[in-house]
């Protein structure tokens, strides 16, 4: 005779073996299942457990009646429950939903080479749905458990192509000869005169002469680097100079030759070797070269093999005005006319651009102002480039534009930063190289704008701003120039796609079907702190010192990160699919529920596109019963309040990872071992009132269920809450007081 394997006598004693001792031979075929036909003797502790003989697999209590949308889940391990043994009928026998805790985020699925399988995901759905259960899919898009090393790869510097064997001129000094009105060094006998216009002339004195031409030329004896001297040069006659480079009076110098011809200015070298000194002096010694010579420019390089490059990186986003985003961008209001804005039709070629309106008449030109805003802090010696199309029409026209360096909007630092434009009624383009000065940028600080004086013009007037540019040149010691941010997010955009694409085929049958119908599609994004103006707390983001862990909305941004993801499960999933955002500390009390309540406002933020649609909020509640009743009370105010909160939301309320653990009156956490009778029972009234309070406070149209995550209580060297009695059968999978409190719960007892 067979009986199910949570029937009378195994309701409370599942298995008399521990379960490293569960063999084929006790389970059948069918392993929900369970054949008796052995003898064990009760445990002399289940005595103290008997009442739990009475009770049912806990699904049978929820009343489908009352609650016909109410799902019942469990987290379970997926290779242990494609066994088809003790896991899978646990789970089977006790609840109507499953979700693998690790099975489906994409560093199981997806290895550091960005190679995907999905086998165990598939094996894992099909597994379930045939018995007859839904999988909840957990996750899609989160910053844990990522193949972050090849995540970093698709984001690698961009080599740039250069021949192999080629080498890179440096230059080492650059002097410009016209800069001088006398001779600045020491002189040996015969002093060369000055001019601006000339730089050095060197005239024949009658006799054998020399002098200096450039002193200080930093060098470096250890690379066995060969020097160019190249000058810019004029003669009334053709000859040759002898040229020394030395430093020191105690060796011999290295020599060499400038062979210059009778003419206009042009560019002569020479070369030198065995350079054997740190610092350099470049000696002309002419003899008896009875010629005129003058000398422009003298420059000594070297060159070395290709190492690091300059390249620019933009500063800003969005600078052809086509997108949404306008952060860059910044403007103040005058007289309560609004003077900026980004619209279509206005920009050149009747492409959007930017359109600034400005009052005539004021008294200063900085009564309107427009900013160009930095994604970064530039910092003096920086050099920038910044270009843009432009014109103006009404009394704009013929108005010169004054710019201002300054920190944040508003925040003045600086009168001149990157010239005057000059408006005219036709589409110019600006372009500027600025090099950032302390005066623009001070130390310690740096500058994050640059402003725009709107209000020269005496008649009222508009300004057209289009395709801004504005980048900064960087230098890559890899040798690679970095992506951009546009390159990052359409490189990421690409992988995510790739994923979810892979993740939702595993998930269908052999007609194309989907066969998971809702997923946690972003997990864990709020931080639980650094609240904005609206006291809305920010998203997760990565640190330097976090090398971990991947976090999309980094590259993607904390709007498009959220919406991306979202957007690709409906295009890849079944058409019914239910998206959820999961996190966890939605029920915490020190906080008043803030993270809860910033979780659903960030959903607003989501949404307000009219596209972006988020079904259900996801509370995780890794939760601990206190022994002492003032924090219990705080606790359990909290967890109403966040359910209240949900509810309001008109969401679909999940909660997504129920467990617990006990925290004594002392503030101690309390591990398996030395737990009380007492402390267990108050453990299972808890979770009755949870479960009890859910279903009494989330509307029926918005219930979707509770999920248990842990089913046995934590071995000690597990990585999740190691020795704590978060489950509700015990580790030889014995059930427990928290079982009858669960069941009670759904029962409304």
């Amino acid at each position: 005779m067979k009986q199910n394997i949570f029937s009378k006598y195994a309701a409370y004693l599942l298995i008399a073996l521990p379960l490293g001792g569960v063999g084929g031979g006790l389970l059948t075929s069918c392993a929900d299942e369970f054949n008796q036909n052995y003898s064990a003797d009760k445990p002399a502790r289940l005595a103290e457990y008997a009442y739990l003989d009475e009770y049912q697999p806990l699904k049978t209590y929820v009343d489908r009646s009352k609650y016909p949308n109410f799902k019942l889940g469990i987290g379970t391990t997926a290779n242990e429950y494609v066994k088809q043994e003790l896991v899978y009928a646990l789970t089977n026998s006790n609840f109507d939903e499953t979700v693998p805790g690790n099975a489906m985020k994409m560093a199981s699925c997806v290895n550091e080479k960005g190679e995907m399988n999905f086998a165990t995901v598939s094996e894992y759905v099909k597994t379930a749905t045939d018995a007859g259960l839904q999988v909840y899919g957990h996750t899609l898009a989160w910053h844990a458990q990522q193949p972050v090393k090849w995540l970093n790869s698709l984001l690698a510097d961009r080599p740039v192509p250069v021949d192999p064997d080629g080498m890179n001129d440096v230059v080492d000094y650059n002097q410009d000869m016209r800069e001088f009105s006398s001779f600045p060094y020491y002189v040996m006998g015969y002093t060369p005169e000055f001019s601006p216009e000339e730089g050095l002339i060197s005239e024949f004195p009658g006799g054998w002469y020399q002098y200096f031409a450039a002193t200080g030329i930093p060098t470096d004896p250890t690379k066995g680097y060969t020097y160019k001297l190249t000058c810019e040069i004029k003669s009334n006659m053709g000859g040759s100079i002898p040229v020394q480079m030395r430093w020191s009076w105690g060796e011999d110098p290295a020599v060499s030759s400038l062979l210059i011809n009778e003419g206009d200015w042009e560019e002569v070298s020479c070369e030198f070797t065995g350079i054997n000194g740190t610092s350099c002096d470049i000696i002309f010694q002419p003899g008896m070269f009875e010629g005129r010579f003058c000398i422009r420019n003298i420059k000594v390089s070297h060159s070395e093999a290709a190492g690091p490059v300059t390249f620019m990186e933009s500063l800003i986003d969005n600078g052809d005005m086509e997108g949404d985003d306008a952060k860059n961008f910044a403007s103040k209001e005058n007289a309560g006319a609004t003077v900026y804005e980004i619209t279509d039709g206005v920009g050149r070629d009747g492409s959007r651009g930017v359109k600034i309106a400005s009052k005539g008449g004021q008294a200063d030109a900085w009564e309107s102002q427009f900013w160009i805003v930095f994604n970064d802090v530039v910092q003096a010696g920086d050099k920038i480039h910044v270009s843009f199309d432009y014109r103006a029409d009404g009394g704009c026209v013929g108005t010169g534009v004054d710019t201002q360096a300054h920190f944040n909007p508003g925040e003045y630092q600086h009168w001149s930063c990157a010239g005057t434009v000059q408006f005219t009624g036709d589409w110019q383009t600006y372009d500027k190289n600025v090099t950032i000065d302390t005066s623009m940028a001070p130390e310690g600080k740096g500058m994050k704008s640059i402003a725009f004086n709107m209000s020269p013009n005496a008649a009222d007037g508009t300004y057209y701003i289009d395709n801004v540019v504005c980048e900064i040149e960087r230098t890559s010691a890899s040798g690679g120039i970095p992506l951009t941010p546009e390159e990052k997010r359409d490189t990421l955009t690409w992988a995510m796609d790739k994923w979810i694409e892979g993740m939702m085929e595993a998930c269908q049958d052999e007609s194309g079907q989907g066969l998971v119908h809702a997923w946690d599609v972003v997990n864990e994004a709020i931080s639980g702190g650094n609240p904005d103006g609206e006291g809305v707390y920010a998203l997760q983001h990565g640190t330097p010192d976090n090398v971990n862990d991947f976090f999309w909305q980094d590259y993607l941004g904390d709007i498009d990160y959220v919406r991306t993801a979202v957007a690709l499960a409906r295009m890849y999933g079944p058409d019914d699919i239910k998206l959820f955002v999961n996190d966890y500390n939605l029920e915490s009390d020190w906080d008043q529920n803030g993270k809860l309540k910033s979780l659903i406002k960030w959903i607003e933020r989501w949404e307000a596109d009219g596209r972006t649609k988020i079904d259900g909020i996801g509370s995780q509640m890794h939760i601990s019963c206190y022994g002492n009743p003032a924090t219990q009370e705080s606790k359990k105010k909290a967890i109403e309040n966040s359910f209240r909160l949900m509810a309001a939301s008109g969401k679909l309320v999940r909660i997504s990872e129920l467990d617990m653990g006990y925290v004594d009156q002392y503030g101690n956490k309390v591990i398996t071992a030395d737990m009380t009778e007492e402390q267990h029972k108050e453990m299972a009234e808890l979770y009755k009132w949870i479960v009890a309070k859910y279903l009494e406070i989330i509307p029926v149209a918005q219930q979707w269920g509770i999920c248990q995550w842990c089913a046995t209580d934590a071995p000690a060297n597990s990585g999740w809450r190691g020795g704590e009695p978060v489950g509700l059968w015990d580790l030889d999978y014995y059930r427990k007081h928290t079982y009858a409190g669960f069941a009670d719960g759904l029962a409304g007892k």
